[in-house]
């Protein structure tokens, strides 16, 4: 029986990445992200190196439009084994001028649509007695950077959501972690100014490559992870060590 995985966030970056690996253990892929036209462009890529991906362009605030996410995944392949929340937004802003509507905005995408994409995941997987969720935090939930208060905020969220939501649906066979990545190397954050002064405070001097936590992503959320449960696993190169 093909595992199928839905991933938010889906077009690229760390989405992209996991997308990329799931596709070559041989897992089908519904690539969910808000941006038609890059989603199209990756599936066609994913299909054209045999992968088997299909995409559903949505707005992860929207619980209507989590559920039909996850009804897509069941009505074209019959199951839900895997979630990964990749989806988020990177806002920068000094703390004195983050407003209502930044705030807002951070915590809807960040923390509200990884709920929402949670508890209607969590729903199928119920009824199938088994499932693994993956979410994406970030190494700033635990080491304060200038600009980012309302970002950091969100990702200590999503820590305690998952860590919340592991220990209320362990007893249905269902899996939750959360990843904690430090400076990745993706071309978006490549093109900021905070990125090489970022990776340069490492002690390893070295970024975060997608494809690595890629590799720990797919293994927690694979049928053998069985007792990671509630976890947030840190990949900083040392960045944070906790």
């Amino acid at each position: 029986m093909v595992r199928v995985a839905v991933v938010t966030g889906a077009a690229r970056g760390l989405g992209r990445a996991c997308t990329e690996r799931f596709c070559r253990d041989g897992i089908a892929v519904l690539m969910v992200d808000n941006d038609t036209d890059a989603l199209a462009a990756a599936v066609a890529e994913i299909e054209a190196i045999g992968g088997t991906a299909r995409s559903v362009a949505a707005d992860i605030t929207s619980r209507s439009a989590c559920a039909e996410v996850i009804g897509a995944a069941v009505a074209g392949w019959g199951r839900v084994d895997l979630l990964v929340n990749s989806a988020g937004v990177y806002p920068r802003k000094p703390v004195l001028d983050i407003g209502a509507d930044d705030w807002r905005f951070v915590f809807d995408v960040n923390v509200l649509g990884t709920y929402f994409m949670m508890i209607e995941a969590i729903a199928v997987m119920r009824g199938q007695g088994s499932g693994h969720i993956v979410n994406v935090s970030s190494i700033d939930a635990f080491k304060a950077h200038p600009d980012n208060a309302h970002y950091a905020a969100t990702k200590a969220a999503v820590v305690s959501l998952t860590r919340s939501l592991a220990l209320e649906v362990a007893p249905m066979g269902i899996v939750v972690n959360s990843v904690a990545p430090g400076p990745m190397a993706t071309e978006a954050a490549k093109q900021t100014d905070w990125y090489e002064p970022m990776v340069a405070g490492l002690p390893t001097r070295k970024p975060i490559e997608p494809g690595e936590v890629a590799d720990l992503v797919a293994y927690l959320g694979s049928d053998a992870n069985v007792s990671i449960v509630g976890e947030n696993v840190v990949i900083s190169g040392a960045g944070v060590i906790v």
